[in-house]
């Protein structure tokens, strides 16, 4: 085994006993936070903050809310326009802004022209 081999077997070693690190202090951390839950209650919807001595708990409740857009397109003229509470926006489609860039270059020069791209977190995954 080469030296190099040797460092990235040591390497994900020391990554899988993080990860295992993370998962552990995550579950506890949640499970925490269930217990201030049942001390505090919780709003279905916003948030209240609880004097705790030396520190301040905020618990928030969320109601996630996603639009059926077939069935809001049956029902959206019983709604007045001024009072439409869905915003249409564009979104990037990946594949088709990839298929320009090898087939249409000349398109996907303009195009790009309206796209932001950075550099993402590489990932790794060690099994």
């Amino acid at each position: 085994m080469t030296d190099q081999n040797k460092r990235l077997e040591n390497l994900a070693a020391e990554w899988r006993h993080c990860k295992l690190d993370e998962e552990n202090a995550r579950k506890a951390r949640v499970e925490i936070e269930e217990q201030i839950v049942e001390l505090t209650g919780c709003r279905e919807e916003g948030s209240k903050t609880h004097d705790a001595g030396n520190y301040k708990v905020s618990v928030t409740g969320k109601l996630n809310r996603n639009l059926d857009a077939a069935k809001w397109e049956e029902i959206k003229d019983r709604v007045p326009e001024a009072l439409r509470p869905v915003d249409y926006k564009p979104t990037l489609d990946t594949k088709g802004l990839r298929y320009l860039e090898n087939n249409e270059p000349e398109v996907a020069r303009v195009v790009s022209e309206a796209i932001e791209t950075k550099p993402g977190k590489t990932a790794v995954e060690v099994k």
